[in-house]
């Protein structure tokens, strides 16, 4: 597989993230991640980085456990260029996300861990959505939070998943890391066992750094709701 390589990710490699403005409604960020995920997630990158070569630790990018998050619907992408009015579009959506909370049934969701994936762009954990609960609110979402004339179109994942790796530069032999990956994965989430998530809250978060690598403060964690 050709791997794609993030400049986005080099920065933060070097601790020089991008200032970025994004909006996501997002799960298993805001809250204390569950022990029987955590001490799979410290078990697998250890692993992982265990095995590899040097120039595979320095080609790839692990996320720390903090910042892993479920991305539900992306109201503002932070790729986009910052909007006319960073404050009037931050009120919009903080609005439509009070919206949003009226409609809460207080009824968990429920994921169950089904594989663990590779594609050229990053490693990463995709959910069984029981239930279709997510599958719901991400139409409670679009029916809800609906853009202003001159946004963006919001983006709904057509997964529901967890990215835990991205790559910083070309691998020296990508077969042979892909084949490694997918062992070592098998391997431990096997040991492991079933792993489910209930995920009872979502939070509305301020992406001012690329792929959620922001702290878990007032200032990014703007709303909460039950689900």
């Amino acid at each position: 597989m050709d791997f794609e390589t993030d400049v986005l990710i080099e920065q933060i490699v070097r601790k020089e993230p991008q200032e970025t403005f994004g909006l996501i409604i997002c799960a298993l960020f805001h809250q204390p991640k569950p022990i029987r995920f955590a001490d799979f997630y410290h078990k697998l990158i250890q692993e992982l980085y265990n095995n590899f070569t040097d120039d595979e630790k320095q080609s790839i990018y692990l996320y720390p456990l903090a910042y892993l998050h479920i991305t539900i619907t992306t109201l503002y992408n932070f790729k986009h260029p910052w909007p006319e009015s960073p404050e009037k579009c931050l009120q919009y959506w903080k609005e439509c996300f009070k919206n949003l909370k009226q409609t809460s049934k207080n009824k968990s969701i429920c994921l169950t861990l089904d594989t663990i994936q590779l594609s050229k762009a990053a490693g990463f954990f995709y959910y069984k959505d029981e239930h279709h609960a997510m599958e719901n609110l991400r139409q409670t979402i679009q029916n809800i939070c609906i853009p202003e004339n001159g946004q963006p179109a919001l983006h709904i994942p057509n997964i529901v998943h967890t990215s835990f790796l991205r790559f910083v530069k070309k691998l020296n032999d990508p077969v042979q890391f892909e084949k490694k990956f997918h062992r070592i994965c098998k391997e431990i989430f096997e040991q492991t066992g079933e792993i489910r998530l209930e995920i009872e809250e979502i939070c509305l978060a301020f992406e001012s750094q690329p792929y959620m690598h922001i702290d878990c403060d007032e200032s990014h964690v703007l709303d909460i709701m039950k689900c």
